[in-house]
C-alpha cells in the first residue's frame, strides 16, 4: 500500500522557496494515518477523529514538502538538474532537528 505521493519540479526559474512551494504536491491516504496510529497507541479507549487524521496529514505534507524543498536546494548546491536519495540522506539530520 503506498502512503502518499509526492512530486515536485523544476523548470529552472530561481524564484525561492514560494517559486518550488507552488511546484511540490503531496498526498497521503487517511486508512495509512489510521494504521499508522493504532500501531502506536493500541489502547482500545483510544478514539481517532477524523480531525485528528486532517491534522496529521497536515503535519507530513509540511514535513514533506519542506524536505522536498531542502533536497531541491541541496542539489542545486551541487550543480545537479534533478534530486536524488543522497540529497534527502543530506539534508535529513537537519531537518529532523528542526521537526521534532
Amino acid at each position: 500500500m503506498e502512503a502518499g505521493t509526492s512530486s515536485c519540479t523544476d523548470d529552472g526559474n530561481k524564484k525561492g522557496d514560494k517559486g518550488m512551494l507552488a511546484k511540490v504536491t503531496t498526498e497521503f491516504k487517511n486508512e495509512v494515518i489510521k494504521e499508522t496510529i493504532k500501531l502506536q497507541h493500541s489502547d482500545a479507549k483510544s478514539k481517532t477523529t477524523e480531525e485528528v487524521v486532517e491534522l496529521i496529514k497536515e503535519v507530513a505534507k509540511v514535513l514533506v514538502i519542506e524536505a522536498a524543498i531542502r533536497a531541491a536546494k541541496q542539489a542545486s548546491a551541487e550543480n545537479k538538474s534533478s534530486v536524488n536519495i543522497s540529497h534527502v540522506e543530506t539534508i535529513l539530520p537537519q531537518l529532523m532537528l528542526d521537526f521534532p
